[in-house]
């Protein structure tokens, strides 16, 4: 009998903490995620690479929750006014920062989630406005031997839809090619080697920062700001994807100096 009531007793305190546990959904947007194979390699875009590392973070933690890539986009490819809407809004977004609040929340409705996170990520140069693919830039390197220096971008802004406010806004640059400024693949083993750096970036540094950073945004106190030690950059190949930035976070108006490559870890933002 004492047993029972322990149990009981037991089961009594911990059900209230389950029954207030909160988890939020979600939906991760990226810029390209209706470009399907649209590059000469046929390699998906980065904006989709990333953002499926950061879903993949959400859904391993126990407070976020987000639709995978393949269900957001079969469910906006059944639906053409919804395909329209999102192509449209992400086209804004993509080419000039522009946030429709009123689609991005019609949008969000759709997958029952009241938050949205767009990523985009485009290689550009300093000398001019115009953002590429980064697969369009490597293959204009590689057939007319172009050398430039050339920086893989990357915005993220976490959007609450039910107050049409921006929760957090992130930038990312790595500088593409070598000392040289070489980004070239001249045979399809070298294009791979390309994808598996990205994939790798994503892995070590951005996919893991923005999830972190938007996790911040709901859990203040879940996790803390941190800079990796020396040790882990050996997890992010650096001939052809060298950390440049500064790095800014628009809410804070913080700068955080880019460093050599060597000695720069990962950096997590807390604000």
């Amino acid at each position: 009998m004492k047993y029972l009531l322990r149990v009981l007793l037991l089961i009594a305190l911990l059900f209230p903490l389950r029954a207030n546990a909160v988890t939020f959904n979600v939906l991760v947007l990226p810029a390209d995620i209706l470009n399907v194979c649209n590059n000469y390699y046929c390699y998906d875009e980065a904006s989709n690479v990333f953002a499926e590392d950061v879903i993949e973070n959400f859904n391993s933690s126990n407070g976020i929750t987000a639709p995978t890539l393949d269900a957001v986009r079969a469910k906006i490819s059944s639906n053409p006014n919804l395909k329209t809407l999102t192509a449209n809004t992400l086209r804004k977004y993509n080419r000039a920062a522009n946030l429709d609040m009123q689609a991005i929340k019609n949008i969000s409705d759709v997958f029952g989630a009241k938050s949205v996170l767009l990523i985009s990520s485009a290689a550009t140069t300093k000398k001019s406005n115009l953002r590429r693919s980064i697969w369009e830039v490597l293959d204009l390197s590689s057939q007319f031997n172009i050398v430039y220096p050339y920086d893989l971008e990357t915005n993220a802004v976490l959007i609450d839809t039910v107050n049409s406010l921006v929760m957090w806004s992130g930038n990312y640059r790595k500088k593409l090619g070598n000392n040289n400024n070489e980004f070239k693949a001249k045979s399809p083993s070298e294009a791979a080697m390309k994808l598996e750096q990205l994939e790798m970036y994503s892995k070590a540094i951005v996919g893991r920062s923005i999830a972190q950073n938007v996790t911040l945004r709901f859990f203040p106190k879940s996790t803390d700001p941190v800079v990796s030690p020396k040790s882990t950059q050996n997890a992010a190949p650096s001939t052809f994807f060298r950390m440049n930035a500064p790095t800014y976070d628009i809410f804070k108006s913080k700068e955080i100096k880019g460093q050599n490559e060597s000695d720069f870890g990962e950096i997590i933002y807390g604000l």
